[in-house]
């Protein structure tokens, strides 16, 4: 894991993919460093994005950064009961 402060944009692996948040469809690019998304950007010449992420789709990424806060797997009765 990287130190907290350290950057290494040569060690950074780049993938593609759409941001499922809503139906716009836009672009992402998922910039990766020591097996963790670092930043994430749209292209500049999206048709939709223009190169511009909303606040979900920029930083909705924390999610899948602290998968050792997630229980696991649940029954629907276990997150019926945990809701009410």
């Amino acid at each position: 894991m990287r130190a907290a402060g350290t950057w290494y944009g040569t060690r950074q692996t780049e993938t593609t993919t759409v941001c499922a948040y809503c139906g716009a469809g836009c672009d992402l690019a998922l910039h990766v460093q020591d097996n963790e998304i670092v930043k994430v950007t749209s292209p500049h010449g999206d048709p939709v994005t223009h190169g511009n992420l909303c606040v979900k789709g920029r930083f909705g990424h924390q999610h899948v950064r602290n998968r050792d806060d997630r229980q696991g797997a649940r029954t629907w009765d276990e997150s019926r009961n945990d809701a009410r």
